[in-house]
Formats: structure tokens, C-alpha cells, sequence
């Protein structure tokens, strides 16, 4: 089974200004990068966050949220969703800037 990495912005105040909202994450998109395993994507998470712990530290394959960026990152199972957002090695810091 073929994995991926969703990127959300986390909001910690987002049911609150928001009630009809249920939880604290907006879904932003996903990276155009495809792998074999789900611990292929968190090795490629950790690769380009060494800021961060590792992406299953807590075991829930999901990242904590970047303070730098308010971006956390969640290992999906791929059902061919339109892969948007440029992998980490391509990148650059204005494209995420202009999503959020």
C-alpha cells in the first residue's frame, strides 16, 4: 500500500473562533511524493525536520506542529488525492506562505 504526508495548519484557538468547526487542524494539501511505507514518510519527515522530533515519536504517525510554521504532517494511506504541495528537497518557504 502506497503512503503520502498531508500537510495541516494547526490552530490552537480554531474551535474557538470557529465553533461549527470540529478540531484544531485545516488540511492545506499534500506533498507530490509517494512512498512504499509509512516509516519511509516519517524517515523523509525527519530527514528535513531535524528541528523537530520524529514524526512517530508518539507512535500516531503524525507530527507535532512546527512552531517556526504551524505545519504538522500526518502519514495517509494514498488514494490518488491531488498530490499539490512540492516535496521538502524542492520546496521553497514562499509557496507554504502563500497556502496558509
Amino acid at each position: 500500500m502506497p503512503y503520502i504526508l498531508e500537510v495541516q495548519r494547526f490552530d490552537c484557538c480554531g474551535h474557538i473562533i470557529h465553533p461549527q468547526w470540529n478540531g484544531k487542524s485545516e488540511h492545506i494539501g499534500y506533498i507530490n511524493k509517494i512512498f512504499k511505507t509509512k516509516q519511509e514518510a516519517s524517515d523523509y519527515y525527519d530527514k528535513f525536520n531535524p528541528h523537530m522530533r520524529s514524526l512517530n515519536a508518539h507512535n500516531t504517525w503524525c507530527s507535532d506542529w512546527d512552531p517556526n510554521n504551524c505545519l504538522r504532517y500526518v502519514v495517509r494511506e494514498y488514494f490518488f488525492e491531488y498530490l499539490k504541495i512540492p516535496p521538502f528537497e524542492r520546496r521553497q518557504c514562499v509557496y507554504l506562505e502563500k497556502v496558509i
